[in-house]
């Protein structure tokens, strides 16, 4: 198998188990393809994309930590009017 194919294979390999919704495996590959050493740079970029895919988006780490917090300010609130 030539080095092409190779890298082909790894990019379709990832772009087949997002869209199979295997995001457990698709991390694993990416995983994999980040810690080997070897890998070409075009399938290690390829898994780069994919793990930007894989993760949260930053606005909804915001949102969800500004729940958290009015949750704690009005359980606060609440506790100390009683």
């Amino acid at each position: 198998m030539a080095r092409k194919d190779r890298k082909a294979a790894g990019a379709a390999r990832l772009e087949a188990l997002l869209g199979a919704g295997d995001f457990r495996s698709a991390a694993a590959e990416v995983r994999r393809v980040l810690a080997d050493a070897a890998a070409p740079e075009a399938e290690r970029a390829a898994a780069l994309e994919a793990g930007r895919r894989l993760g949260p988006e930053p606005g909804a780490l915001w949102a969800g930590a500004l729940a958290a917090a009015a949750v704690a300010v009005a359980i606060a609130l609440g506790l100390l009017h009683r």
